[in-house]
């Protein structure tokens, strides 16, 4: 089988093309600097196809021709999760490809109404936008955030790094009870190619969403983590309820309005999850443990204190 990884010089698209060829898989890789690639993997590639940008068609086509399978692994910029992923998409098509894994590797989007938050919005009009005109039906994979944001600005609790101690925030009466779900790049990667291999229904073209994240934990449970890791203190603090938070990103949206989203998108995260919209059921998740062992969170955080 050859599986071309778009996208595949990033830090998922590396672990992805090693991945698959560990997994006994022919990579074909697009992206514009071969050089950035590792030379243990490019030297074990079908083959490279260099791109000028998201819109160079003829390297999209060249690409896409003899694949069995695609693996979108753009970074997620607004403009490439929207433009970079349709115009890739269409190639698919053209080329006659039927598995197609698009760019997500996010929080579960399907709840959420346009507008809600901006940054998901390229991915909510990506799976509408195909579901309405592709004769291709996608596959999402939902991991929640991965661990190397968890302890920034747009982490759970939205940390706040003080002179004394790092401080995690919650909103609502339920905030501390809510799961957040993470997951490492290195278990993104196994898990995305065993389920492009043995996810129900993949394989026939039938695409689907999976849930794959290497664990779910609640603020306090996140915060000890740290706190065993790094040897440091901490603090957890409530910052106001759901409906103040929610006026706050109101505020934030009239004044910097969308262009400027990622001032405010913290926030707008932080009402998302301390409201449950991004909580994972069990019976949602993928069996990632056949897979792999999943890290722990202690691990996970280990590598970024």
């Amino acid at each position: 089988m050859v599986v071309l990884i778009a996208g595949i010089t990033g830090s998922l698209g590396q672990r992805l093309a090693r991945t698959a060829l560990d997994r006994g898989l022919a990579v074909r890789s697009l992206g514009r600097s071969p050089d950035k690639l590792d030379p243990t993997i490019a030297a074990s590639l079908e083959s490279f196809v260099q791109s000028a940008s998201h819109e160079d068609i003829p390297a999209l086509d060249k690409a896409v021709a003899g694949v069995d399978s695609i693996i979108n692994a753009y970074s997620p910029t607004d403009i490439l999760s929207l433009d970079g992923s349709l115009l890739l998409l269409r190639a698919a098509e053209r080329a006659g490809i039927k598995v197609f894994i698009a760019s997500s590797w996010n929080y579960d989007w399907t709840r959420m109404k346009y507008g809600t938050f901006e940054h998901y919005d390229t991915c909510i009009a990506f799976e509408h936008h195909a579901a309405l005109t592709s004769t291709i039906r996608p596959v999402y994979l939902f991991t929640g955030i991965f661990s190397s944001y968890i302890l920034t600005p747009f982490g759970p609790g939205a940390p706040v790094v003080g002179p004394e101690k790092i401080v995690f925030r919650y909103w609502g009466d339920d905030g501390l009870k809510k799961k957040h779900p993470w997951v490492t790049q290195d278990d993104a990667a196994a898990y995305t190619i065993d389920v492009l291999l043995h996810g129900q229904g993949v394989q026939d073209g039938q695409g689907g969403f999976f849930y794959i994240p290497s664990g779910r934990s609640t603020l306090v449970e996140i915060a000890e983590a740290y706190g065993r890791v790094s040897g440091k203190p901490y603090g957890i603090e409530k910052a106001g309820s759901l409906d103040e938070l929610r006026q706050q990103i109101d505020e934030s949206r009239k004044r910097f309005g969308r262009g400027r989203s990622w001032d405010y998108a913290s926030l707008a995260a932080e009402l998302l999850t301390n409201s449950g919209i991004f909580e994972m059921a069990d019976e949602q998740l993928y069996d990632v443990n056949k897979v792999k062992t999943a890290t722990t969170l202690d691990d996970a955080l280990r590598e970024f204190v």
